[in-house]
């Protein structure tokens, strides 16, 4: 059956003249915690949604650079160009709301056992290539944390459905997704020297961010804040059959294998 990282449900309060104490309670919007390991411009636009939505603690980490690209498409100011993306988007975030405290420290993030705590792993194709293929950050966390993990690629966003850190997808998994979608989307045949983008998908690369931006966000909110509709229908992980990876392409939602012969992609496949 399909894995999912469980959330621990909160208990109701006890009735009045109960022996019980009260269980623990949900956390609230404020309170919820995320790490964003990986700062492309997707990942800079889903915390950039949690901030509108109440979210005040996230820990963000990218030493890499704001590119050219990435200032021209937005959502960071053409001014942060060669930044480090980390500092240019904390200065982002809190000027977005005075009550959001973004830190660039992984080792102080809390362990899965504190409520509201959730992760996001941001994979990016940063050239023509796929050898250009970008690896987030990996810090030492908690292994239980609920994640979600991400590739951007062009015009293509690839999400796949939330593991525990420890099963997030590895880099052969990233990369056959990667090589799956460009197939799907750009028509080309399943070679890692197909282009990132052609004239025809540019267009696409904005509107699938925003799309994709805020499906997670609401996603990472239900999983921090203990919705019942945090797999809802049309996501992967609430589907019958094996839940692999899912292309999304503007409005487009397209199921991809798992890549065949990986182990991690045993967290993602029925038995």
């Amino acid at each position: 059956m399909t894995q999912r990282t469980p959330t621990a449900r909160a208990a109701s309060a006890s009735p009045p003249g109960s022996l019980a104490g009260p269980g623990p309670s949900v956390p609230r919007a404020d309170e919820v915690r995320v790490l964003l390991a990986g700062l492309d411009p997707l990942a800079a636009a889903v915390a950039l949604a949690l901030v509108d939505a109440g979210v005040c603690l996230l820990d963000v980490n990218d030493r890499s650079r704001v590119l050219a690209l990435d200032a021209h498409d937005g959502p960071y100011p053409a001014e942060t160009e060669g930044l480090p993306r980390e500092l240019a988007l904390r200065a982002m975030l809190r000027r977005r709301s005075p009550r959001c405290v973004p830190l660039t420290a992984p080792e102080l993030f809390p362990s899965a056992a504190v409520g509201g705590a959730v992760a996001v792993h941001a994979w990016s194709v940063a050239g023509d290539l796929l050898a250009d293929l970008r690896e987030p950050p990996v810090p030492d966390v908690d292994g239980h944390l609920p994640t979600l993990t991400v590739l951007t690629d062009g015009a293509c966003v690839v999400r796949w459905p939330v593991t525990d850190w420890a099963h997030r997808p590895c880099r052969s998994c990233v990369t056959g997704a990667a090589r799956h979608a460009r197939a799907f989307v750009r028509e080309h045949p399943l070679i890692a020297a197909a282009p990132a983008l052609s004239e025809r998908a540019q267009p696409f690369r904005r509107v699938t961010r925003t799309v994709v931006a805020g499906e997670i966000a609401g996603l990472l909110l239900s999983l921090a804040l203990d919705f019942d509709d945090a797999a809802g229908p049309g996501d992967p992980a609430a589907d019958q059959g094996p839940a692999g990876p899912t292309l999304h392409h503007g409005l487009r939602r397209i199921p991809l294998p798992p890549e065949p012969g990986c182990l991690c992609s045993l967290s993602f496949m029925d038995p």
